[in-house]
């Protein structure tokens, strides 16, 4: 049960890094690399809501 919650949350920190750009951040600011990274969190978590409830599909086939 333990590897399925951290394949869970790896899974989502994955998403951030590679999507939300957060492996290379061009930001220099503290407040800036907050505000960064509060939005691809915030992104992450819709996207993650709307599979969930399925009004979205985030990989189509």
């Amino acid at each position: 049960m333990s590897l399925q919650v951290r394949k869970r949350i790896e899974q989502g920190f994955g998403w951030i890094k590679t999507v939300g750009g957060l492996d290379k951040l061009p930001l220099v600011s503290l407040p800036k690399v907050r505000g960064w990274v509060t939005w691809t969190f915030a992104a992450y978590n819709l996207i993650r809501l709307g599979g969930i409830g399925e009004w979205w599909n985030p990989s189509p086939t």
